[in-house]
């Protein structure tokens, strides 16, 4: 059964997103980019950009699931408090349009996709890059790490089912997530991608 997954990597001066696609032999892309404002507009002015944006992309891709980044840890509180104003406005448009949303921290989605959870962001991005066999890597990093989020959340739902939560947290559920078929395959493919 195909599933198509929007990753959301969110932020408010960029909003990074990313659409894949799974049911084939391995994941597909469909598209990627990035919703942009500007630092002069008001807080309230972005989020509605943002809201706009992201509902096209919902009308335009119809996603079966969206994976969206969570805040695991903000030093700058401002930032935090602002990332989690357009976190909110992404939840509540996926709360309409009734999509399933899986979340996932950095160092989650890290270890997952390219096997180590303090993976630098080239780290990642070139091992989506592999995955979804590109021509070239994504740009910019924000719609690479959202990539990498329709990646992970494209294999959650295995998860969920195996671990019985309704919400899947691959931290309180490690030893779940290490025995995925899925993230075996994912490391298969980048072992393969190296030799």
């Amino acid at each position: 059964m195909s599933m198509r997954v929007l990753g959301l990597d969110p932020g408010t001066a960029t909003f990074g997103w990313g659409v894949v696609e799974t049911g084939g032999a391995r994941p597909a892309h469909v598209a990627h980019g990035a919703l942009r404002t500007a630092a002069t507009l008001t807080l309230g002015a972005r989020l509605s950009i943002l809201r706009d944006g992201v509902t096209a992309l919902i009308d335009e891709h119809r996603p079966d699931r969206i994976a969206i980044e969570r805040i695991f840890s903000q030093s700058n509180v401002q930032s935090a408090v602002a990332i989690g104003a357009v976190r909110g406005v992404a939840l509540l448009i996926a709360a309409d349009h009734k999509i399933e949303v899986v979340e996932a921290t950095p160092s989650e989605m890290k270890r997952a996709i390219a096997g180590e959870g303090r993976a630098t962001k080239a780290a990642v991005t070139k091992a989506i890059t592999k995955l979804l066999a590109l021509q070239t890597a994504p740009t910019p990093d924000d719609a690479a790490d959202a990539l990498a989020l329709a990646l992970w959340g494209a294999g959650a739902r295995k998860l969920e089912h195996r671990s019985g939560s309704s919400r899947l947290d691959r931290s309180a559920s490690a030893a779940v997530a290490a025995e995925s078929g899925y993230d075996r395959a994912v490391r298969a493919a980048l072992r393969a991608g190296r030799s």
